[in-house]
């Protein structure tokens, strides 16, 4: 782990609708027993969730 820490960078989330491994994060979304409301971006800035609460589609 010391020498390759990415191996330990694997967030699960658990919440009553089931668990996911949440990479990329906002997968986590799918799995929320309540909608996010407000916008969200994430921490490099992309944003996930607009200001009107509905969810961006990402480009590719």
């Amino acid at each position: 782990m010391l020498a390759h820490p990415i191996l330990i960078n694997r967030p699960f989330g658990v919440t009553s609708k089931g668990t996911r491994l949440c990479r990329p994060s906002e997968i986590v979304l799918d799995i929320l027993p309540r909608p996010q409301l407000g916008p969200l971006e994430k921490e490099d800035g992309e944003i996930v969730i607009d200001m009107a609460g509905k969810r961006v589609a990402k480009s590719t």
